[in-house]
């Protein structure tokens, strides 16, 4: 799955929580009831006038009165300067389409004002005493944001994001290490905290070195809790590709769809020797892309933590010949 598909996904699944981490005022006015996200939603991007599919827009209900709201999210790698008049422009158009109130919401992933700000786009004449348009928005900033005091809030959601704040004096092995352990005694829909791991796993990606590191601290006693999570996770996976398999079956084929979940976890398995040992050489990834079934790579994923090197997870009659 691509970054932009995980973070997207992720902020669907956590949506309540990222309004009760952004704009808890507004939040403590909505139903509790599951939003509903408006799919493939294009607008024109001001000033540019190229259409572009929004990143999130949500439909939400106003509690008491049952006056529904949307809810537009935009995540921007980077912190950008003419940012504040694009949102306006969505929200002019996203206004006219449905007649509904529109809170925006910007999450910046580097660059920008750290933690939650308000943003703010003015427009007017110098002849006039007050602004002719004033155009507010929340913004999400994390870079900057310390990675332990987002862990101690009480929101996955938090815990997720951490993994891309500034993690002090943290290494970097540590700081998934410590993601990991705040998410393993969470007790959760077993869905959401596969979601949460996978982010961790993607985000948090680790070098030889930085991997050695966070082997030696997964040995730790007090860290056995992180250590079977980590060795149940490509089950999860398993599991999540065979519902999504069976989901899909009626329109495409259940054998389809149990393939999309095996193609995954090829995926899954290919990142994960990257992470232990620094590469992948090209005899191990032919070897993973020809697995069609889910049993081998749950045990591939078993031995790469007991292995010295990628070629060791060759059978012992091929690597003669290499």
């Amino acid at each position: 799955m691509k970054h932009d598909q995980l973070f997207k996904r992720l902020l669907q699944a956590f949506f309540f929580q990222l309004l009760l981490l952004v704009a808890p005022t507004f939040a403590g006015r909505l139903q509790l009831a599951e939003p509903s996200f408006l799919d493939k939603e294009h607008y024109t991007d001001w000033p540019d006038g190229e259409p572009r599919e929004v990143d999130l827009l949500a439909r939400v209900v106003e509690d008491g009165s049952g006056v529904p709201l949307l809810v537009h999210v935009e995540i921007e790698a980077r912190a950008g300067a003419g940012m504040g008049r694009r949102l306006l422009g969505y929200f002019m158009q996203i206004t006219q389409r449905h007649h509904l109130r529109v809170l925006p919401i910007l999450v910046n992933v580097r660059g920008g004002r750290s933690g939650v700000s308000l943003g703010v786009l003015e427009e007017g004449f110098d002849s006039l005493p007050v602004p002719t348009l004033v155009f507010r928005y929340h913004v999400l900033g994390l870079a900057g944001c310390r990675a332990a005091e987002w862990l101690a809030r009480p929101e996955p959601l938090a815990w997720a994001l951490a993994a891309l704040m500034d993690r002090g004096d943290w290494s970097r092995a540590e700081l998934k290490l410590e993601c990991l352990r705040r998410i393993g005694p969470w007790e959760g829909a077993g869905f959401l905290k596969a979601l949460l791991i996978n982010w961790i796993e993607s985000y948090v990606q680790l070098t030889g070195e930085e991997n050695a590191e966070y082997r030696r601290l997964l040995r730790r006693e007090d860290n056995k809790e992180v250590r079977e999570m980590e060795l149940t996770w490509m089950d999860k996976l398993e599991a999540k590709g065979e519902a999504r398999g069976l989901a899909k079956g009626e329109a495409r084929g259940i054998a389809k769809g149990r393939a999309e979940g095996v193609a995954r976890m090829r995926e899954a398995v290919l990142r994960r020797i990257e992470e232990r040992f620094g590469g992948v050489p090209d005899r191990v990834s032919a070897k993973v892309a020809a697995i069609r079934t889910p049993e081998p790579l749950i045990e591939l994923v078993e031995k790469i933590r007991l292995v010295e090197s990628a070629e060791d997870l060759l059978p012992r009659r091929r690597r003669s010949r290499i």
